[in-house]
């Protein structure tokens, strides 16, 4: 009867103060669409966008988005990399490659002391972070600097190098790992080719590779870049998309390092 009366007591107490009860949202699918060249549209299960490295589409045969996006990075101030005001972003951060930290239309984000940026993408969180890199081979004294940018969102992790133009230090490695997806020019010329590009790969050793900025139908025959097929000699896990998109989601990428090479967007 005294327990019965006790645990009817101690239940009365407990009803009378609020308890927080903390449930972190599981991550939800995500949506990768290659427009072409170095610009990815990546979209939330919410419907929040985020645009990389969007290109001045009268000197680059591809298309760009329609529609707004919530946040628009950049790597470098190159015409084919930096046209931000190209898509209405409320959210623009730049890289200049020199600074690790962003510029731009910081509106909706919050910079922390250790360099890493936030933004509230309706009510998924973005962090991100922007690495100095160079664009060639000789400490940016033919192409400038590149800033590498490492964003986090949904429970992935996705690197996107840029024009990167030399491999990796050991210092770089180590602040751009661990990573789920991996971004990167094989194309050669203006950045690392397909060799270089494989170095970078076996030393991030990301989950997910998908190419970009390679040479393509759509540009002109001198355009001087090659193909992606150089890259893809030596991997076992190569899957080569219908499409433009593909569906990406925390928990469920490949063991094996894959490699997925996407169609540009409007390709047939």
């Amino acid at each position: 009867m005294r327990f019965t009366v006790l645990l009817a007591i101690i239940i009365l107490i407990a009803a009378s103060y609020p308890v927080e009860v903390s449930m972190a949202a599981s991550p939800q699918p995500l949506t990768l669409e290659w427009f072409g060249h170095s610009c990815f549209l990546l979209t939330l299960s919410n419907g929040a966008k985020i645009l990389t490295d969007p290109y001045d589409t009268s000197t680059l045969p591809y298309a760009l988005p329609e529609a707004s996006v919530d946040v628009t990075f950049s790597t470098h101030d190159h015409f084919d990399h930096n046209a931000v005001k190209a898509v209405p972003a409320k959210t623009i951060l730049r890289a200049d490659g020199r600074e690790p930290k962003f510029f731009g239309i910081l509106t909706g984000s919050n910079t922390l002391p250790d360099g890493t940026t936030e933004v509230d993408l309706r009510g998924s969180k973005l962090t991100c972070k922007t690495v100095p890199s160079f664009h060639d081979e000789r400490k940016g004294s033919q192409r400038g600097a590149n800033g590498i940018i490492r964003f986090t969102v949904e429970g992935l992790t996705f690197v996107h190098v840029g024009d990167l133009g030399d491999t990796l230090t050991t210092e770089q490695t180590k602040s751009l790992q661990p990573i789920d997806v991996l971004l990167i020019p094989v194309g050669g010329y203006y950045t690392i080719d397909a060799a270089h590009a494989q170095k970078v790969v076996q030393a991030l050793n990301p989950k997910v590779v998908i190419p970009m900025h390679f040479k393509t139908e759509i540009l002109k025959e001198g355009f001087p870049i090659t193909t992606v097929d150089p890259f893809l000699q030596g991997y076992a896990n190569v899957h080569r998309n219908e499409s433009s998109t593909i569906m990406l989601e925390a928990g469920k990428l490949p063991t094996d390092l894959t490699i997925e090479v996407l169609k540009y967007h409007g390709q047939k």
